[in-house]
């Protein structure tokens, strides 16, 4: 690096030679000394990172704008010191952070997504421009590697996948490069913390083309590939913030149709569900446990109670009489719908329910956790169901075999209720209990095709919804082929024509349903609600 010279600035007062002397000029009593000022010299590789900062592109997406105001901020906190450059060339951290860089395909990242800087040289300008370009490189690595090659599934790919990348704040990945020396470790534990992305990353490393040639990927690869972006969009924690593997959580994977409990890490419970239906599916989300309700009133969800319920209304009614259906005001206020004109009234301002009892849809219980997705878990009349192999029967929510064997581990685990408290609030504790849970418990939709079981063994599923298609087609950047699916959240409308009826069931001459197609069952429902509810209404 090159020495600047300091620059030093002499005064000298002004002397006239040719100035006439006074008689009253007095002279000086002693020579005036010269005033030197030093000036710092510019550091030419601070001035060029300057200079580079500025020149940035104006980001469009959110997060590389996030990560442009990281960047400014970040150098202008060390005075514009360089951070992977000294004595004119890489540091050996800047070595150990490209090759982590060079080795991501490794965690189902693509190394031709980072911009990795080649030898500068000695030259200033290339220095800076370099130490910027690696800096940058992180920042991208740590976005994808917390989910953020697909920033928002939900636009992007389907509104059923309420998923979000975990973003870091990129300031803290620079803090946290800054202090460290082996920054490539620091890189490298970005990516998922959870078991089964590595044991799903094992398999992918395994599944790589021997040519290293990433755009070569076999379809086995890109589907271990897609769960592992799955990961991403989870966080570390999945219990309840005691660190990664404590608590309690629920865990729901819908290809599979299965259930599992986790207590400190530990399956305490796996059981079988029933999933939404193709049309009416079951959405990809988490949120927190708010309600177990015992003895539960099933609110009818809007789209059912326009296009299906309110056509029979216009009829008669049928639906409403044979399924103990009652009709409420916004307000909760009962009112009796046979003397409500339905030709001329709008149903959607209406609240149509079903108390509990023997025809209850919901059964005995039900797992509140609010979301925009109207989805919750619940028990079911229809035990058949959960012989099928696959289980996509519901109108959207989530039906669970033995669900009272969850609810008492919720609740003891919640409140410190034993079995037999349980089952008396069961039996004959108020209808419609519905019992606060003041523990973080999430429950979590998942949608993972790929699993890798304890013994090694890697399992598939069926992409029954076509998320897997979907997570595929963005991460090959192929944006223009994903099927977006329905928009799920979208205001429901009346369709035109008449009440929705199952293929093969008929009305009879009075409104009410014969059943032809699904009269197999009627022997398993002891006198609970028929079959032809459930195809309509999918229990939800």
């Amino acid at each position: 690096m090159r020495t600047s010279v300091a620059v030093t600035v002499i005064l000298l007062a002004a002397l006239t030679a040719a100035a006439p002397v006074r008689a009253d000029d007095k002279a000086p009593t002693s020579s005036a000394a010269p005033v030197i000022v030093a000036v710092a010299p510019a550091d030419p590789i601070a001035t060029n990172l300057n200079a580079k900062l500025a020149q940035l592109p104006n980001a469009t997406a959110e997060p590389e704008r996030k990560d442009q105001d990281a960047l400014k901020a970040f150098y202008d906190g060390r005075k514009l010191a360089p951070l992977w450059v000294a004595d004119g060339k890489f540091s050996a951290r800047a070595n150990k952070l490209m090759a982590e860089i060079a080795a991501s395909g490794n965690y189902g990242l693509d190394p031709a997504d980072f911009s990795v800087p080649t030898d500068p040289g000695a030259d200033p300008a290339k220095l800076a421009a370099a130490d910027l370009q690696l800096s940058i490189a992180a920042l991208t690595y740590a976005r994808y590697a917390r989910g953020g090659r697909i920033a928002d599934p939900a636009a992007l790919l389907s509104t059923q996948l309420d998923r979000r990348p975990q973003w870091i704040d990129p300031k803290l990945v620079l803090d946290e490069l800054a202090k460290t020396d082996t920054p490539d470790a620091y890189l490298r534990g970005l990516n998922p913390k959870h078991e089964q992305f590595e044991r799903l990353r094992n398999f992918y490393v395994a599944a790589l083309p021997k040519s290293g040639n990433l755009a070569k990927l076999s379809k086995e690869a890109k589907r271990l590939r897609a769960n592992m972006e799955m990961w991403r969009w989870l966080p570390d924690d999945m219990g309840t913030q005691q660190g990664v593997g404590k608590g309690m959580y629920v865990f729901n994977n819908i290809p599979e149709f299965m259930q599992y409990v986790y207590k400190d890490g530990e399956v305490i419970r796996s059981e079988r569900i029933v999933a939404g239906q193709l049309d009416k599916q079951s959405a990809v989300f988490s949120r927190p446990l708010k309600y177990v309700v015992l003895r539960p009133q099933w609110r009818v969800p809007e789209s059912i109670k326009v296009n299906e319920l309110w056509p029979s209304l216009k009829r008669g009614g049928a639906y409403m009489r044979k399924f103990d259906l009652a009709v409420e005001t916004k307000d909760g206020a009962r009112v009796d719908w046979k003397t409500i004109d339905w030709t001329t009234a709008d149903i959607r301002e209406y609240e149509v329910v079903q108390p509990n009892g023997p025809k209850s849809v919901l059964g005995h219980v039900k797992f509140s956790f609010p979301s925009q997705h109207t989805i919750y878990m619940h028990d079911t009349p229809d035990k058949y169901m959960f012989n099928a192999s696959r289980r996509t029967l519901s109108h959207g929510c989530l039906r669970v075999r033995n669900p009272m064997e969850l609810a008492r581990m919720i609740l003891k685990e919640d409140k410190g209720w034993d079995a037999d408290k349980v089952a008396e609030l069961d039996q004959s504790g108020p209808m419609n209990n519905e019992i606060a849970i003041d523990k973080r418990i999430p429950i979590h939709l998942v949608y993972f095709t790929q699993w890798v079981e304890d013994d090694g063994k890697l399992k598939s599923f069926a992409d029954v919804y076509g998320h897997e298609k979907r997570v595929i087609q963005g991460l090959d950047r192929n944006w223009d082929e994903i099927d977006h699916g329905y928009d799920h959240l979208a205001p429901v409308e009346v369709k035109a024509g008449g009440d929705l009826l199952a293929a093969g069931d008929t009305m009879g001459a009075d409104g009410e349903v014969v059943a032809t197609k699904l009269d197999k069952h009627r022997g398993q429902q002891d006198g609970a609600i028929g079959d032809l509810f459930n195809a309509l209404f999918g229990g939800l």
